[in-house]
């Protein structure tokens, strides 16, 4: 249950909201030429002036309902892809009428009407624009039930791999935002975070692959923006949901929504609970020796995540916008499971040594986040600034425990040495983020200019205790191999500055981000007694970045870019703390790593075609100096261990296609294809690291919407073998399924999915070093059925806002000035204003 301060102050918030009174409905129909049903578009009321005060879309015959939200006098705008815009006017409510039935809206259907970026329509899976793709995760129906990381896998551009780890086009070290905010409010482990982030709380994920300027230049190959929901519907607006999956999966949710012209207050609050298995095997043979090396481990993982936000919009009037949001998330992580590790010779069928160990490991952080955002437009038009201030805290105890059975003596088939391993610890990161951003018409007749300013502070600790146990003496002593106190610590302070403007057809935007970065730390291991180990490191950097755009004829569109960015070391990759989860191959962090500076080009070409079909293929290079690689050695005993390096140099270079096709009025699919060849050179740490390979993968996802509320989708996926630094990761394939079912008007969902339906996303990894090979299998439960059954209640419509409304179709004798379509190019080459952007905003 809630805590009674939440409740009250929830209540207190609501308070003024409800006491608005809701006094009269729109109702009518759409249809097109043939009279046929329009279902699935976009209905927006707006006052006489054109402010948009709420919207709705059309039910499956066409239908639509918009609650007025006090006397006067409306305009309504309808849209749908495809057609021209429509406006009804002189729509007066009053106590008298408190209802309204506009009759019959009949759309006409249009190829010339695709002038926007925006390249599909709103109840897509798939939005394409110039700077970025919108994911909408409500469409992604086969991750219902699911968690961040399973969403994350379907979405084109990017791959997840078998420890949730994220790369994308082939790299990884992919930025990831929350809400436009940086992700430390998920904890030191944000891989194993996403796994415990419920999808249901996820509105869209927007993939910035070149950001420009106005973004933070941290990141190998973009940003990854995870956006939260937060309706903003008029009116007293929620949902719940509820899930179960198999084997002991579970998820809920609840989220509430209070709007009026004043205040706009939610409460999003979600849970999942998820267990898995997992299945591990390992071997390693030497070439010049009969002995080789055989592992196996077979275990649980459990993630337990509640996610909870809780904020109001307060609009101090038209040129003045204060929000707060207080975020708090619980999560708890465990693993349970027993491995074996055994050393062979050819000519013999006992082992020669053999070892068998039980593990048990738990914990996760508590996070507390508060962010303040201002908006205020000055009275030039286009001119505003935006600030925003962000604190968030999070802190951890983690406890592994470690069971191991040694010397096994084939002769009477028992162990002789039973050790009993405790490594109790605790920990902590916090961060405070502060910026601010001004945007102002300027020079020239189109020109823009954007500049700003931002600070990051960010600090890490970690410490154990670990103690050692002879369970044949019963002797506890102090284990130094396990021992570590680490601190850590970074700062970030960054301004930018940009220019836009358009000539014509051609449109450009030249960008300029200066950062200076500082980090130290301290370090002690093996023993308490020993002393600390400082370092520290600090940078100066400028980050250019050009984006230029050329209109061509047939609704075809030509984009070059180039930015330079840079990717610190993670305090994961910088804490030298060693990991002995499997004592054949252990590792450990390098808390001497330096960034690595990468330069990236793209070429983008966009096609539109009737009927909504869309094409669009990327060229892109990507050059990275000191590229962060793990390297692993071998030693004779067939033990290895590897520890992130700074390798010379990598190459990455790639062509992507994404098509997206209205096959029929109810059938639609998106594809994506991306080929690429990575090279890296790594002869500054070992002669042998040079190593180079063309790896290519696809997905795609398809929709058919079936009569009686029905929709059934199915997503497929595709990654060839990789190469790596020492060896290659080989090819790995999934099919999931759904079908969906909606009841009350749209008010209700239920959904059955199952993900990895024929069980085939196994891992397989090859090493291959001097004289050894190593190979490993790892395969986690991915085989999962869910159900999950959404309602909601209040304004509701099919759980999608309306679209924002564009300008340049309204009814002229409204219109206080045409916007020139010149605007809608030069906004292209700004990710700030795209459609699709979240309630934080793209990351800065």
């Amino acid at each position: 249950m809630l805590p009674n301060r939440v409740v009250a102050l929830f209540a207190a918030l609501l308070l003024p909201v409800l006491s608005f009174a809701q006094n009269g409905k729109i109702t009518g129909r759409l249809a097109d030429g043939k009279n046929n049903p329009i279902s699935y578009a976009t209905v927006v009321l707006m006052k006489a002036d054109s402010s948009v005060l709420d919207g709705a879309t059309s039910a499956d015959n066409g239908s639509f309902e918009i609650d007025a939200p006090a006397p006067g006098s409306y305009l309504l705008k309808v849209s749908a892809i495809g057609a021209a815009p429509r406006f009804i006017g002189d729509i007066n409510i009053s106590p008298e009428t408190p209802g309204k039935d506009v009759g019959v809206i009949t759309l006409s259907f249009t190829t010339q009407n695709l002038d926007e970026v925006q390249i599909v329509s709103e109840k897509s899976v798939m939005e394409m624009y110039v700077d970025k793709k919108v994911f909408n995760v409500d469409k992604n129906i086969t991750t219902a039930g699911g968690s961040a990381t399973d969403v994350l896998s379907n979405v084109p551009s990017v791959s997840v791999d078998v420890d949730g780890s994220v790369s994308l086009r082939g790299k990884g070290n992919v930025t990831i935002l929350i809400d436009g905010k940086p992700a430390t409010l998920l904890g030191s482990d944000v891989n194993t975070a996403l796994q415990s982030l419920p999808a249901a709380s996820i509105d869209n994920i927007e993939v910035i692959t070149n950001p420009g300027a106005k973004y933070d230049a941290q990141g190998v190959t973009g940003i990854i923006n995870i956006v939260t929901k937060r309706d903003k519907k008029f009116g007293f607006n929620g949902s719940v949901n509820a899930g179960a999956g198999t084997r002991d999966k579970y998820n809920g949710g609840l989220n509430l929504n209070a709007k009026n012209t004043r205040w706009n207050v939610f409460l999003n609050s979600n849970f999942r609970n998820n267990r898995n298995y997992n299945r591990n095997s390992n071997g390693r043979d030497n070439f010049n020796s009969a002995l080789y090396y055989r592992g196996a481990d077979t275990g649980t993982r459990t993630f337990t995540g509640w996610f909870n936000s809780l904020g109001a919009e307060y609009i101090i009037n038209k040129n003045n916008t204060l929000t707060l949001t207080q975020n708090v998330n619980y999560m708890r992580w465990g693993n349970k499971g027993v491995s074996y590790f055994g050393t062979y010779a050819d000519s013999l069928n006992q082992p020669l040594a053999l070892r068998q160990r039980f593990s048990e490991s738990r914990g996760g952080p508590l996070s507390f986040a508060t962010n303040l955002d201002y908006k205020h437009k000055f009275r030039k038009e286009k001119q505003e600034i935006t600030s925003s201030i962000n604190y968030a805290n999070s802190a951890m105890k983690h406890r592994q425990q470690y069971n191991t059975y040694d010397a096994f003596d084939p002769a009477d088939g028992n162990y002789h040495t039973n050790l009993y391993e405790n490594t109790p610890g605790e920990g902590g990161n916090s961060s405070l983020n502060a910026q601010a951003d001004f945007t102002t018409p300027f020079a020239l007749k189109n020109g823009k200019l954007d500049a700003g300013w931002k600070t990051q502070l960010f600090w890490f600790r970690s410490a154990n205790r670990p103690t050692i146990t002879n369970r044949l003496t019963g002797v506890e002593s102090f284990n130094p191999v396990l021992y570590n106190d680490y601190y850590y610590r970074q700062q970030n302070h960054a301004a930018y500055a940009s220019f836009a403007d358009q000539q014509g057809k051609f449109s450009y935007m030249a960008g300029l981000r200066l950062e200076y970065t500082g980090y130290d730390g301290n370090v002690r291991r093996g023993d308490t007694t020993q002393p600390y180990v400082y370092y520290t490191n600090n940078f100066l950097n400028l980050f250019p970045s050009v984006f230029l755009s050329y209109k061509l004829p047939k609704d075809q569109s030509v984009y070059l870019n180039f930015s330079r960015r840079i990717n610190r070391p993670s305090f994961w990759n910088l804490m030298p703390f060693v990991d002995l989860s499997n004592p054949q191959d252990t590792s450990m962090g390098n808390p001497n790593l330096k960034p690595e500076f990468i330069y990236n080009a793209e070429l983008n070409y966009n096609r539109m075609f009737k009927k909504g079909h869309n094409f669009m293929t990327s060229a892109y290079y990507q050059y990275t100096s000191g590229m962060i690689e793990r390297y692993r050695r071998f030693y004779s005993d067939g033990t290895s261990f590897s520890q992130p390096q700074n390798l010379a140099t990598g190459l990455t270079y790639g062509l992507e296609l994404i098509g997206r096709m209205q096959l029929l009025p109810i059938w639609d699919a998106t594809v994506n294809f991306n080929l690429f060849r990575n090279e890296v050179r790594g002869t500054n740490i070992a002669p042998e690291l040079n190593n180079s390979g063309t790896a290519w993968f696809t997905k795609a996802n398809t929709n058919i919407r079936l009569p009686k509320g029905f929709s059934l989708q199915l997503n497929g996926n595709y990654e060839s073998p990789k190469v790596l630094a020492q060896g290659k990761l080989q090819e790995v394939y999934w099919v999931d399924i759904a079908l969906r079912k909606n009841f009350f008007n749209n008010k209700a969902t239920l959904v059955l999915n199952v993900s990895d339906v024929f069980d085939t996303r196994k891992y397989s990894t090859d090493f291959l070093y001097d004289t050894y090979l190593q190979t490993s299998y790892r395969d986690r439960e991915t085989r999962i059925g869910n159900i999950s059954f959404t309602y909601r209640f209040g304004k509701s419509d099919s759980g999608t806002g309306p679209a924002k409304p564009t300008e340049s179709k309204r009814p002229k004798t409204r219109e206080k000035k045409e916007e020139k379509p010149v605007e809608k190019d030069r906004n292209n080459l700004r990710g700030d204003e795209s459609e699709g952007g979240g309630s934080g905003g793209p990351g800065k």
